[in-house]
């Protein structure tokens, strides 16, 4: 299991055109999706089964926001070995991550075990409510997914 950055749209169109991420996707529809990944300030890193779109929050990249889109065969093993080789990828130079965890979908909310924090408590939003999660470079690095030696395949 490899990850690889994946800027071919028809690769993300087919994974948010699943039909079990249909309410997951803010109110976007799936080619909506698929077109965040040719942006120049996302990085869409992606496995078998989906995969993550890092998104420069700041000018130099230091601060990144990620979302998550895994269809239900990327649940599980895939998803936390992809996210554990995503992180490494990214904290070569970025410094902080955000995420949201949207009410009501479990797989939104990040690994506390990678060093995730929440930020906030509930927050109602045009896409819904949600809780903002932050995860610095430190906390990774002392964290116990990084710390873990099982091989990355």
């Amino acid at each position: 299991m490899s990850l690889r950055e994946e800027r071919d749209p028809a690769f993300w169109l087919e994974i948010a055109s699943h039909p079990s991420l249909r309410d997951t996707l803010m109110g976007l529809a799936p080619a909506d999706i698929a077109e965040i990944a040719v942006r120049p300030n996302i990085l869409p890193l992606a496995s078998a089964n989906g995969g993550f779109f890092f998104g420069k929050v700041d000018g130099l990249g230091m601060v990144l926001e990620l979302h998550s889109l895994f269809r239900p065969e990327g649940w599980g093993r895939e998803a936390a070995i992809s996210a554990k080789q995503a992180l490494q990828w990214v904290f070569r130079t970025a410094q902080a991550i955000t995420t949201y965890e949207v009410q009501g979908n479990a797989h939104s909310r990040p690994p506390v075990s990678y060093g995730f924090v929440k930020a906030g408590e509930w927050q109602a939003t045009d896409v819904g409510m949600l809780r903002l999660w932050v995860l610095t470079r430190a906390a990774w690095d002392l964290s116990p997914s990084k710390r873990r030696r099982a091989p990355c395949p």
